[in-house]
C-alpha cells in the first residue's frame, strides 16, 4: 500500500510562526490564479484523496487498532478488578476471623464467671454445713459435759435421803431418754423389716439399760424402785 505524503503546513498556533509569516508577494499570487485556472489545485486535491481499497485497508487496521485497545483496557479493568475481589476477601476473612476470636473470648469469659459463681457458692455452702455440724457438735458436748458436771456434782455431795432422790431422779431421766432412743431404734428397724430392706434381731432393753452406772450406796427400796422403772419401761 502506497501512502501519499503530503508537505507539513508550519504551525499557525505558534506566536514564533505567527510573527515570521510573510504576505505573499504579487508573483505568488499571480502563479496560484494561474494554476487554478489551469487545473493544477484539482489535480494536487486528487492526490490526496484515496481509493476505495486503501480506505477499505485503513478502516480494517483502524478496526483493529481499537479492537486491540479495547482488550487491553478490558484485561486492565479485569486484572484491578481481581486485585480489589481479592483485597475485599481478604479483609473480609480477617474480619470474620477477629468476629470468632471475639465471640469465642466473650463464651470463654462468661463460662468463666458462671464457674466462679458456682465455686464461691459452693463453698459458701460447705462452709455453712461445716459450721453447723461444728455447731451441733459444740452443743451436743456441752449437753454432755453439763450432765457429767450435774452427775459428778451429786455424786460427790451429801448421802442423805434427798441426795439419794436426787440422784434417783437423775437415773430415771437418763434411763428414759435411753429407752426413747432405743424405742426409735426398734421401731426404725421393724420398719425396714416389713418393708424387706433388712431383719433386725431382738434387743433385750433391760440388758441396755443395766449398762447405765449405778450409784453406789443405795439403799433397798431404791433398787426397788428402780427395779419397777425397768419393768415399766419393758
Amino acid at each position: 500500500m502506497h501512502w501519499s505524503r503530503c508537505p507539513t503546513p508550519p504551525s499557525l498556533l505558534s506566536d514564533l510562526a505567527l510573527q515570521r509569516l510573510r504576505p505573499p508577494s504579487s508573483v505568488a499570487w499571480a502563479e496560484f490564479l494561474n494554476a487554478s485556472a489551469n487545473g493544477r489545485m484539482e489535480r494536487d486535491f486528487a492526490l490526496l484523496t484515496l481509493t476505495d481499497t486503501e480506505q477499505r485497508e485503513l478502516y480494517e487496521a483502524a478496526r483493529i487498532i481499537q479492537n486491540a485497545f479495547r482488550r487491553y483496557k478490558g484485561r486492565r479493568l479485569k486484572e484491578q478488578q481481581d486485585m480489589a475481589a481479592a483485597v475485599i476477601q481478604r479483609c473480609y476473612r480477617k474480619y470474620k476471623q477477629l468476629t470468632w476470636i471475639a465471640l469465642k473470648y466473650a463464651l470463654y469469659k462468661k463460662m468463666t464467671q458462671a464457674a466462679i459463681l458456682i465455686q464461691s457458692k459452693f463453698r459458701s455452702y460447705y462452709e455453712q454445713k461445716k459450721f453447723q455440724q461444728s455447731r451441733r457438735a459444740a452443743v451436743l458436748i456441752q449437753q454432755y459435759y453439763r450432765s457429767y458436771k450435774e452427775y459428778e456434782r451429786i455424786k460427790q455431795g451429801p448421802r442423805g435421803p434427798g441426795a439419794l432422790n436426787t440422784i434417783g431422779s437423775f437415773l430415771t431421766k437418763k434411763q428414759d431418754q435411753a429407752a426413747r432412743k432405743i424405742m426409735r431404734f426398734l421401731r426404725r428397724c421393724r420398719h425396714r423389716y416389713t418393708s424387706g430392706y433388712c431383719s433386725v434381731t431382738r434387743v433385750s432393753i433391760p440388758a441396755l439399760i443395766e449398762l447405765k452406772p449405778v450409784v453406789p450406796n443405795q439403799r433397798p427400796e431404791d433398787k426397788h424402785d428402780l427395779k419397777q422403772e425397768k419393768i415399766s419401761i419393758e
